[in-house]
């Protein structure tokens, strides 16, 4: 058993010593098993919401698509005059989270601010990560920096959500 395994066991599980000297029955025979492989949900096409354009209603698509062994991810979103577009690179890191690295642009709903609808453009990386098991990733930083909402971060669009399930 290497140091990492034996770490990772639970302290009541049988010793190696103790699982060699007992008889196999059908219980404890070893029995190969099958690595799960892990769920692409960087594919296909997702659900978008963004706050100030939506109202967080995912009415947008966020599209993964591969290109010369590269993932990109290219999404849209409009109502009236207020619209999102957001483009890149995507580099995964697992499936709860991945950084995008491109633009995010568009017209955000600035009404509460008194400010006229105006575009908006940021390039740089873009953190995206599930979190509280909430079924949608959702953009936390924006070129290093945290970044949702309330901020003059680069993220006027408040709350960046694509849904982690592809659309059917």
């Amino acid at each position: 058993m290497n140091e990492v395994a034996a770490e990772e066991a639970p302290t009541d599980a049988p010793t190696v010593d103790a699982a060699i000297a007992a008889p196999a029955t059908a219980a404890t025979a070893a029995t190969p098993v099958a690595p799960s492989p892990l769920v692409d949900v960087y594919s296909g096409t997702h659900k978008l919401g963004v706050n100030r354009v939506t109202d967080m209603a995912r009415v947008g698509s966020a599209t993964f698509s591969r290109r010369d062994g590269a993932l990109y991810l290219e999404g849209r979103v409009k109502r009236g005059v207020h619209w999102l577009h957001l483009s890149g690179r995507v580099e995964p890191r697992g499936n709860d989270k991945f950084v995008l690295n491109g633009v995010i642009e568009g017209v955000p709903d600035m009404a509460w601010n008194g400010e006229a609808p105006r575009e908006r453009r940021t390039e740089g990386s873009f953190v995206f990560e599930v979190n509280k098991r909430r079924p949608y990733w959702r953009l936390y930083q924006v070129n290093g920096r945290e970044c949702v909402c309330w901020d003059n971060c680069g993220n006027d669009f408040c709350y960046i959500d694509i849904e982690t399930k592809p659309e059917p």
